[in-house]
């Protein structure tokens, strides 16, 4: 088992300082999105960030056939 740790976090330290925690004047009211077009953005998100990993697995796999290509090519001709 581990020691019991020793560390206390007083209560001056994990309270938030009063003009980081106070609304300056009146808050404003935003319309959120309805679902549905939250649901289609974040889609749209994901499919881009799916076809950029799918990129770079293709340039990393044409990088790694080319190296080995070379390297029979290479051990073909030295030998």
């Amino acid at each position: 088992m581990h020691p019991a740790s020793g560390y206390v976090r007083c209560p001056q330290m994990s309270a938030m300082p009063a003009r980081v925690t106070e609304l300056p004047g009146s808050p404003a009211v935003v319309a959120a999105p309805v679902p549905a077009a939250r649901r289609v953005d974040r889609r749209a998100t994901l499919k881009l960030a799916r076809r950029s990993r799918q990129r770079w697995a293709l340039l990393g796999g044409a990088i790694l056939a080319c190296s080995f290509g070379l390297t029979v090519g290479i051990l073909d001709v030295l030998r």
